[in-house]
């Protein structure tokens, strides 16, 4: 089977990523907090991001498995293999792994740093929007 360069299998995706974030993990706390004046809920939770607006067109459609770190009503803070930067816009699946199905949330990258040798810590604002989960996001970070 053949897939093009924004598409990738989700097992390969979910392995991969679980790798190489797992190894990044320990560096993450080398970094001073962010500005961020929301209380933060520390998670280990896996998220799927899709890059829907970017300066770069080649990264339009990306979809990269990463692991949250923490997030807040308005904001979430994690880790990824790929570098995305800031001011693009994305669409988020989020696997709340302490209840069933998943979150559909939109944002946009308001940082993003190197941390290690292979993964990138990425600072998203989370935004209003009809078709996605934001409301009842925000409930559970309230």
């Amino acid at each position: 089977m053949h897939m093009s360069p924004k598409v990738v299998s989700l097992q390969s995706a979910r392995e991969s990523a679980a790798m190489s974030l797992e190894n990044e993990s320990e560096n993450v706390e080398s970094f001073p907090n962010n500005q961020r004046s929301e209380k933060r809920v520390t998670r280990s939770d896996r998220l799927f991001v899709q890059v829907t607006q970017a300066e770069d067109q080649n990264l339009v459609g990306k979809t990269t498995a990463c692991k949250i770190l923490d997030s807040s009503a308005n904001g979430i803070r994690f880790l990824t293999s790929e570098p995305i930067p800031a001011g693009c816009l994305m669409d988020l699946w989020v696997d709340d792994s302490s209840r069933p199905g998943k979150f559909f949330l939109s944002g946009d990258v308001r940082w993003s740093e190197p941390v290690g040798s292979v993964s990138t810590m990425v600072g998203i604002r989370l935004q209003e929007g009809l078709a996605t989960d934001i409301d009842q996001w925000q409930k559970i970070h309230a």
